[in-house]
């Protein structure tokens, strides 16, 4: 619903990427103490920013949310509609009630009183649906964060095996294992080919 939200929601993903990077099995170093750890890194603030998955996903949930706002404000908008109609209807009798007589009174008490709870029971509906469509978008967007979790960490232990990687190391915005790495230890822009092409192919 707020680009606000989904701020929250990648810096939530990067924490989670930086607790559970994946890393192969430690490679037996010789007794000589000459070979170095291959270590590599990848700046998730821009994987995920560029991420196909991501990009689609988080478009989609939007539009989602903006169509369910809409959908709730209308219902909000009508229902204060019958409040304020309610509210004239009460006033106006209060006006004349010296001319109408006890009886026919009576009866108008009784109706206000039971359109007074009607207003109250739509009132709680509405208000049940706003918490529901706000609880389904949270579930959708729990539901990306882990499928999105889980792709990256897929990818990053795939390709330390293939490459030998010791460790894969996290960059970002909110904090990591790396705040300055040579450009050629960066295999972000090479993740991110990867994962969108396998996101492409799975279509």
């Amino acid at each position: 619903m707020r680009h606000t939200f989904f701020i929250l929601y990648v810096l939530l993903v990067i924490s989670q990427c930086q607790q559970t990077a994946p890393k192969p099995a430690p490679v037996q170093v010789s007794s000589t103490g000459n070979q170095s750890p291959k270590i590599v890194y990848v700046n998730v603030d821009t994987l995920i920013e560029n991420y196909d998955l991501y990009k689609e996903r988080k478009a989609q949930l939007e539009a989602e949310g903006k169509k369910a706002e809409q959908n709730i404000g209308g219902k909000i908008q009508a229902f204060q509609k019958k409040i304020e109609a309610f509210q004239r209807k009460v006033m106006e009798t209060q006006q004349r009630a010296q001319d109408i007589a006890p009886v026919e009174l009576k009866k108008l008490e009784s109706a206000f009183a039971q359109e007074q709870q009607k207003l109250a029971a739509e009132e709680a509906s509405l208000a049940k649906q706003k918490d529901e469509a706000g609880l389904a978008l949270e579930k959708k967007l729990g539901d990306l964060q882990k499928d999105l979790k889980t792709k990256v960490d897929d990818y990053l232990e795939r390709i330390s095996a293939e490459r030998g990687y010791d460790y894969v190391l996290i960059k970002s915005s909110a904090g990591g294992g790396v705040l300055y790495g040579n450009k050629g230890l960066d295999i972000t822009q090479e993740a991110i080919v990867t994962i969108n092409e396998e996101h492409k192919k799975s279509k």
